[in-house]
């Protein structure tokens, strides 16, 4: 019914398992983070630091797990993509040895590394951060002074105002006001405005999620020549440009046997095939394909704590 209308299917677990088993060249495996490797932060949990979603929050031990034994295949390239800073999410993941991380919606990544030190690099979209803030920060501070439970989150190419934990009423009213006054002061700048639930950013007009998606592909197939295998999973309309470049990317693919499979979080309108009901079941499938059920029932030691291989030493 509904999903028949939105042309979306309950990803089918043992179709995906059989499609990663069988893929032979390369395997690419894209997260977002916020809502989808990590459940949202709750409404109304307000908490007095200029972060968003990152906030203490992390994978789970065993989803964590399932991503170190994904990592560690030499056929998997697996990345986690945020909106949010990149010291928030390498606090978040970064503990993971051969995950590729890009932060900021992409603008500045990390490719895969093992024992040495993240590089990071960073793609250009034209814009004068400083200048933007120097506009921008003044405006913001004097909304968030009148809203309470309101806080800024900066990344290296984004500005956002949060007010995800505040009065629902009054936040949107304010955030609707704040739109405004910032596109004024903003016109000249090569910057938009994104509205997501609970947050507005200010970010490059030409940044996006699919772009460093549309990268991380292309450099997959570049350096193995096939890529045989994508799974992008995401929750929101940010996550969207990334099922495009993954749609993009496999029409252009010559090789009939290549599987990929755009998997949203949540029923809703969108450009994934499939869905999931919500975080938690993102874990589950990580660890499905990582080949060891047992992380869902570990063993535990005398003292109670859970046996676990040391994938983080």
């Amino acid at each position: 019914a509904r999903e028949a209308e939105l042309g979306l299917e309950r990803l089918d677990l043992l179709a995906l398992q059989h499609a990663y088993k069988t893929s032979k060249m390369k395997r690419v495996i894209i997260i977002d983070f916020n809502g989808t490797l990590v459940v949202k932060e709750p409404a109304g949990k307000y908490l007095k630091r200029e972060i968003l979603g990152t906030s203490g929050f992390k994978p789970s031990h065993v989803t964590t797990l399932a991503l170190a034994r994904l990592c560690s295949d030499p056929l998997n390239t697996v990345y986690v993509v945020s909106g949010d800073s990149q010291q928030n999410l390498e606090r978040a993941v970064g503990n993971v040895p051969g995950l590729g991380l890009a932060a900021s919606n992409g603008t500045c990544f990390a490719d895969p590394c093992r024992g040495q030190e993240r590089l990071w690099q960073y793609l250009d979209f034209g814009v004068d951060w400083n200048a933007v803030k120097k506009v921008a920060m003044p405006i913001i501070s004097k909304f968030t002074a009148r809203t309470n439970g309101s806080f800024v989150k900066l990344s290296h190419s984004s500005i956002g105002w949060s007010y995800y934990s505040c009065d629902p009423e009054w936040g949107s009213l304010q955030a609707s006001h704040l739109v405004t006054e910032l596109g004024e002061a903003l016109h000249s700048y090569d910057v938009r405005f994104v509205a997501l639930k609970g947050i507005v950013e200010v970010v490059p007009r030409k940044g996006h999620k699919g772009h460093i998606v549309k990268k991380i592909l292309e450099d997959a197939r570049a350096r193995s020549r096939h890529v045989d295998f994508v799974m992008c999973m995401g929750d929101d309309i940010a996550d969207e440009k990334m099922f495009t470049s993954v749609i993009n990317f496999s029409a252009g693919s010559e090789d009939e046997n290549s599987y990929a499979f755009n998997v949203a979080v949540g029923k809703k309108p969108t450009n994934a095939s499939f869905y999931v009901d919500d975080a938690s079941d993102v874990g589950d499938i990580l660890v499905a394909l990582s080949g060891d059920m047992g992380l869902l029932n570990p063993q535990t030691s005398s003292d109670g704590s859970v046996a676990s291989e040391d994938f983080f030493a």
